[in-house]
């Protein structure tokens, strides 16, 4: 298992030795077959593809006392109680470059949460683009937020990839809006709306060929790029806070937070700059990095052993802030020196 934080910066240079996959990595990448090209083919044939390539890779689902489907004030979505008697909940929200992904494909990170966490966790179904563009999904994750807090204790927020981009948007809001949020969880996020960064077009040249794939790294860009078009159809509307987190103004009075990242993937150098600007602003943060590994590793509990590993690093972090009015310790080694 490999959870080792990188102090570097994410910066990538091309003097750097060849990245290099964990073995688990490079055998599921060797076994995975293509997939339809999202900025050619028709959404239904994306979601369908996703969705099953994400059912393949979860595994048996983990035991939990109770689900139950919820409508929060019109947002669907599943709750998930390890015991049935909890009064606190982590509002999740799923992965899938905010068009798709739904509330099966999130039902094996939301149940292994829960038992972790000791936490409910309410996983919810936000609609999704290009038939629902910014800023719809924000809107349902802080619809869903509002209802949480009205029917628990203490609430948390969280998500993965562009699940992880409405969570960092949320925890703004909060702030804004003077709600307090226990802390919240990004999971290899999406946080920068900027195509041209240096991590960006360093990537490119970097992963040309990675893990024996050609185009991994231009395909990378050119996927994003084609997500951030979808979602927020406005150029000028990408910068906003609540769109792009890391242009917020400040940072400063959000949830402590728990990040995890993966090595080889596109969005690291985002997750840690804004890692850095929380910890510049006095905000509580843990800084995970999985070396080795590559984005979407966190739902694949068949076939990486670090899903597991990364499902406990997050699951105890939103345990300790619900237990403790200072959740999040932030990690001895993590430096915001460049």
């Amino acid at each position: 298992m490999s959870a080792a934080f990188r102090r570097e910066s994410p910066v990538i240079r091309d003097g750097d030795t060849p990245p290099r996959p964990h073995e688990q990595v490079q055998a599921f990448l060797d076994s995975s077959g293509s997939s339809p090209d999202p900025w050619s083919a028709d959404i239904a044939t994306v979601r369908a593809d996703a969705r099953e390539k994400v059912l393949a890779v979860t595994g048996e689902p983990s035991s939990v006392a109770s689900v139950e489907p919820i409508d929060a004030d019109g947002v669907p979505g599943r709750l998930y109680r390890p015991t049935g008697a909890e009064r606190e909940v982590l509002v999740w929200a799923h992965g899938g470059g905010w068009m798709h992904g739904d509330l099966d494909t999130a039902d094996g990170v939301a149940r292994a949460l829960a038992n972790r966490a000791a936490c409910a966790v309410l996983s919810i179904d936000y609609r999704l683009a290009p038939e629902h563009p910014f800023p719809a999904g924000f809107d349902d994750a802080w619809t869903a937020i509002t209802w949480a807090r009205r029917n628990f204790g203490s609430v948390a927020v969280g998500g993965d990839s562009s699940g992880g981009n409405l969570a960092a948007a949320a925890a703004l809001k909060a702030r804004d809006e003077g709600v307090e949020l226990a802390a919240q969880l990004l999971v290899y996020p999406v946080l920068d709306s900027t195509e041209g960064t240096d991590y960006k077009v360093a990537f490119q040249q970097r992963y040309a060929r990675f893990a024996g794939r050609p185009g991994f790294g231009s395909n990378s860009y050119r996927r994003l790029k084609h997500i951030w078009e979808t979602y927020v159809p406005d150029p000028a509307a990408r910068k906003a806070s609540y769109a792009s987190p890391l242009h917020a103004e400040s940072v400063g009075g959000v949830a402590p937070a728990a990040i995890i990242t993966a090595e080889h993937d596109f969005l690291r150098g985002e997750a840690e700059d804004y890692a850095r600007r929380l910890k510049t602003a006095g905000v509580p943060v843990e800084l995970d990095e999985y070396a080795g590994q590559i984005h979407g590793f966190f739902e694949m509990f068949t076939v990486m052993t670090d899903a597991h590993h990364a499902v406990g690093v997050a699951g105890d972090a939103v345990r300790r802030a619900f237990q403790s009015s200072h959740p999040i310790q932030p990690s001895k080694e993590f430096s915001c020196d460049r």
